[in-house]
């Protein structure tokens, strides 16, 4: 049986779909999606998170209700009565809010998969090919200036978990900017000297259990420009 790309566990399909809207807003008309189907991508990424951890706080909130009523029918009566849990926040969804965000987005994965420009490789970056079972290896790079002063860069975990982002400038040394579970993250950074065009540079080392692991990737470079 080949195995299914869209995550079965409701806590692995908060990053899933971050990563997915991220590819979508990258390159998703390249692949035949509309302006409006990226938008409910990222609509659902959002709902996707707000329903998820909504529904973890009101389990978490019926466990600690439960251990409170046992408390208060059956412990000592001269013991001190404990305050009772918070009731969770209500549930709050942005606009563009939807039911049927699996098969949508089941539908949005066909459409991409079905485009001239498709590959095994765009299926691997918007995660919706089965995980490859293969070896860790070292993560690879590319960069891309944005505007104003932001450059984005394109991860390839190659088996890692995460990849920690490190970059340099100037005659800076090099420093760890961030960690990347998805394969897009953007360097949002101002710039040293304000206004003016800065080369930087950024590598990426894997990232098991928290801890860094193996060789950093060769360098890359990207002119930073307000």
């Amino acid at each position: 049986m080949v195995p299914d790309w869209y995550p079965q566990k409701l806590a692995d399909r908060i990053p899933w779909h971050a990563n997915f809207s991220s590819q979508a807003a990258a390159t998703g008309a390249d692949f035949g999606l509309s302006p409006a189907e990226i938008a409910q991508i990222a609509a659902d990424a959002d709902t996707m998170e707000a329903v998820v951890n909504a529904a973890s706080a009101a389990e978490a909130y019926v466990q600690a209700m439960t251990q409170f009523r046992a408390i208060v029918l059956g412990r000592d009566p001269d013991a001190p009565l404990p305050a009772p849990p918070t009731p969770p926040s209500a549930v709050a969804l942005g606009p563009g809010a939807m039911a049927g965000i699996m098969a949508r987005t089941r539908r949005f994965a066909a459409r991409i998969k079905a485009s001239a420009g498709y590959t095994s490789l765009v299926g691997e970056l918007f995660g919706i090919v089965p995980p490859a079972r293969r070896e860790r290896s070292t993560p690879e790079l590319s960069a891309r200036a944005l505007s104003g002063s932001r450059v984005r860069l394109r991860v390839v975990r190659r088996g890692h978990s995460a990849a920690a982002i490190d970059s340099r400038r100037g005659e800076g040394a090099w420093e760890q900017i961030g960690v990347s579970q998805i394969s897009v993250f953007v360097d949002e950074r101002p710039p040293l000297q304000p206004g003016q065009p800065e080369v930087r540079e950024y590598r990426a080392q894997g990232m098991m259990r928290n801890q860094r692991v193996g060789d950093p990737s060769a360098a890359v470079r990207a002119v930073a420009a307000p």
